[in-house]
């Protein structure tokens, strides 16, 4: 199955958003090996609101996001009886290599979109 336009939009942020992340996690733990897995980010899980410290720290990490929540919401609405978490692991998947990156920023930028208030 081919991708939605708005997935593939998706895609697109998450590939700018993965190799800042990568640049970042790398400079901030120069002991990390490259296939090592990685387990942290420095970036927290987004919200709706202005994130201003982020914007002064990685304008453009902090635009993606940004943009990926607004997709995530969009997603949601479009479709709010479809399985949110499957279509995370759906869209990380469209690049194998960085799939494991790629759902940890998905998740950090869907936080609370098509979950149940807790």
């Amino acid at each position: 199955m081919s991708p939605t336009l708005i997935e593939a939009a998706a895609d697109a942020l998450l590939r700018i958003v993965v190799t800042g992340e990568r640049e970042r996690s790398a400079a901030a733990n120069p002991d990390w090996a490259k296939g090592r897995r990685w387990t942290d980010t420095l970036a927290p899980p987004s919200t709706d609101a202005l994130d201003v410290p982020g914007i002064v720290a990685d304008p453009v990490g902090t635009a993606c996001r940004a943009e990926l929540r607004r997709i995530g919401h969009a997603l949601h609405a479009a479709n709010p009886e479809e399985d949110f978490a499957a279509l995370e692991v759906e869209i990380a998947e469209m690049d194998p290599t960085h799939a494991g990156w790629r759902a940890i920023v998905l998740e950090m930028a869907w936080a609370g979109i098509g979950r149940a208030p807790v």
